[in-house]
């Protein structure tokens, strides 16, 4: 049944991409009462759409259309990654509006060598397609070594940075680097190590996935405490949000953003446009707030 909504989410996000309505230019951001910054990129409200729908770039201009900030493609594999440099290639039209994310993740059943190869390759190939990567450890496939070896994790953060900074030192762009993980509502000791370490490499922001039967509560509690040990670094909630009043307590609790998945499936791809009349201008705090370049 899920698939099904799978499908027919994408599908509708699909045929609003092929209408004629244009993008708005970029310069206009900053002239939408929700406009905000992301890891140093301009968003013009801060709902975006979570990866798992848009697999592979294909979906980018309806979920503009459909009034998404920022849309997250992926999880990239190694398997997938040709075709999706093609797609995100063909697909980066100047002056365009909304930034693209790229989700990593490893080839199921990897060695912890290996997976940790299989993210920088792909990184390496998706810098110069993307507008900001993460590297997904709340797979089933990455999740066990987080937080539990930080010689992994170590290893894995300080190869992925340096291979940006290279990218960057090369000509490129800068572009944002994230980790997203799930974490329960109590955050253990060798978490807090973990997302420290994440601080200490250099990543610009932390995507953290509620927890399912999670309450409400126990989410926005868990997001202040990462805020608090993340610092400046920009939190993003994703998952189990499903009206605005929802919306307004993650960004009070300390998230730039957040990325909507089952939402969409549930009440259709266009959740922006009918959340954000409902949103109050800024309801962050200010020091939760990225401030505007």
């Amino acid at each position: 049944m899920r698939n099904g909504w799978l499908l027919w989410a994408a599908f509708r996000l699909w045929l609003l991409g092929l209408g004629g309505l244009p993008e708005a230019p970029r310069h206009a951001l900053r002239e939408h009462p929700h406009a905000t910054r992301l890891m140093g990129l301009d968003i013009a409200n801060p709902i975006g759409l979570a990866a798992g729908i848009d697999r592979s770039g294909r979906l980018l201009r309806g979920a503009s259309r459909a009034g998404y900030g920022f849309s997250e493609v992926g999880s990239v594999t190694p398997q997938s990654l040709a075709a999706s440099v093609r797609r995100l290639g063909r697909r980066r039209p100047p002056g365009r509006i909304m930034p693209r994310g790229v989700n990593i993740r490893p080839a199921a059943g990897a060695s912890a060598e290996r997976m940790i190869d299989d993210y920088l390759h792909c990184l390496r190939r998706l810098l110069p397609v993307a507008d900001y990567l993460v590297l997904n450890l709340s797979s089933p496939f990455a999740r066990r070594g987080w937080a539990a070896d930080p010689v992994w994790l170590e290893s894995l953060l300080t190869r992925a940075v340096e291979a940006r900074d290279q990218y960057h030192r090369d000509g490129g762009g800068r572009v944002p680097l994230a980790i997203k993980v799930a974490l329960a509502p109590r955050v253990s000791r060798r978490q807090q190590q973990a997302l420290l370490s994440c601080r200490r490499a250099g990543l610009d922001g932390v995507l953290l996935v509620a927890v399912p039967g999670q309450a409400e509560a126990a989410v926005c509690h868990c997001l202040r405490q990462v805020k608090d040990l993340i610092g400046e670094m920009t939190l993003i909630s994703v998952g189990g949000i499903v009206c605005p009043t929802q919306l307004t307590g993650r960004l009070a609790a300390g998230a730039a953003a957040v990325q909507l998945f089952s939402a969409v499936l549930g009440q259709g791809p266009g959740l922006p446009g009918r959340w954000l009349e409902q949103l109050h201008p800024d309801p962050r705090p200010g020091p939760h707030r990225e401030e505007a370049a």
